[in-house]
């Protein structure tokens, strides 16, 4: 098995840090989702106008995540991670102060702006100490920690909307990114490679970037993460639609649910780090590729009598297996060139979420009076994710 890399060792910080750092963005993303109603009526917008928040924060995540890779690959981790702070801060702060459902959905834009740097960091970090199985086990504890914020998001956004008000939440996520700031300072060490003591030019960055999208291994891992793990941004777009207004859910009922899913997908992450080690990499794939999407086939063979247990046992199932590839095929990719992490992490991370702002929005223009729509999205992504194992293998061979 890999070992860290000795010349880094001093320099890592702890995991746990590393894990929660992660975690602010999609800790970000749900925290809002039970009080789309209680935003909508406070600007008098429409329910799909209001969701915007959640699709425009996971667009303007993707996108920014191409420019901060590699800046974080030329300028160095800390640096970029703290202006990265910095603009999601001050978007917080905005977003809590809006007056206007287009100045919250910009104070949004700029949050998932600002908020990816603080999820590119840790994965290169990562893979700046680890290799080999050793970073895909590393990347499954930052997995399981950063995996607890959309469990605990949308609880922590309740109890806050109750007794404070839905602009407490974002004047939390404000706190949040002083705290996270406050940490990076304390614990994180600069972990960018240095080649005669000099960072790398932006013509060598760019050339190794480019050189990733000629790679079909780097291509493979890309795509089966990016299809893998966007069912859940799915369930967040229609899960309301089927459980609260379908099933008669209370929205409190509806958060533990979400926490029960979450839940599966740390599980999952634990085991798969103790499961790598006798499997390898892309065994662990392929059992994680066939474990999403038999459950797909149960929401679209019980729609003539959906309850709440149809609905959400095959999404647990599916998220358990989630925590399977998630670190794995992110390892995978980030460890084809370990020099520029950052810029690799940065477009699988692009890839991932424009594909979930995508089904998002898809899913929330649909009927969510029947579990069909759900069910043949993740049957979908089931077979993409087989797609990109299949060009894994054939790059190997």
């Amino acid at each position: 098995m890999s070992t860290p890399d000795t010349t880094s060792q001093s320099r890592i910080p702890p995991i746990a840090f590393l894990g929660l750092l992660a975690a602010i963005s999609p800790l970000s993303l749900g925290i809002p989702v039970q009080s789309i109603p209680a935003i909508a009526n406070t600007f008098g917008a429409t329910y799909g106008t209001t969701q915007l928040i959640i699709s425009a924060f996971l667009l303007s995540f993707a996108v920014s995540q191409l420019v901060v890779g590699p800046l974080s690959d030329r300028f160095g981790r800390k640096p970029v991670l703290y202006g990265g702070l910095l603009i999601y801060g001050v978007a917080s702060v905005g977003a809590a102060l809006a007056n206007s459902i287009d100045i919250l959905i910009l104070a949004r834009v700029l949050q998932g702006a600002g908020g990816c740097a603080a999820l590119v960091t840790p994965r290169a970090v990562v893979q700046d100490t680890y290799r080999g199985l050793e970073a895909a086990r590393m990347m499954a504890f930052v997995a399981m920690l950063q995996s607890v914020a959309p469990a605990v998001g949308p609880v922590i956004g309740g109890a806050i909307d109750t007794y404070f008000g839905w602009r407490w939440i974002f004047g939390f996520l404000a706190i949040m990114a002083g705290v996270m700031a406050l940490g990076a300072s304390i614990w994180l060490r600069e972990t960018r490679p240095l080649h005669g003591g000099q960072p790398d030019s932006w013509t060598t960055i760019f050339m190794r970037y480019a050189r990733l999208f000629n790679s079909r291994l780097y291509i493979g891992y890309t795509l089966t993460f990016a299809f893998g793990t966007t069912g859940f941004f799915g369930y967040l777009a229609v899960g309301p639609g089927l459980l609260i207004e379908g099933q008669g859910l209370s929205p409190f009922k509806f958060s533990l649910s979400l926490m029960v899913i979450a839940t599966q997908f740390v599980i999952g992450a634990y085991v798969s780090s103790r499961l790598v080690g006798k499997l390898g990499l892309d065994r662990t794939l392929w059992v994680a590729t066939i474990g999403i999407t038999l459950p797909a086939l149960s929401l679209v063979i019980f729609v003539e009598s959906p309850s709440v247990f149809t609905i959400v046992a095959p999404i647990v199932v599916f998220a358990f297996f989630n925590g399977f590839i998630f670190p794995n095929a992110l390892a995978g990719a980030t460890g084809v060139d370990p020099r520029i992490a950052g810029s690799a992490s940065s477009f699988l991370g692009f890839t991932q979420l424009g594909i979930g702002s995508i089904i998002v929005f898809v899913l929330s223009n649909m009927d969510t009076s029947t579990t069909i729509p759900l069910g043949s999205c993740l049957l979908g992504l089931g077979v993409l994710t087989g797609f990109g194992m299949w060009l894994v293998r054939t790059a190997e061979r």
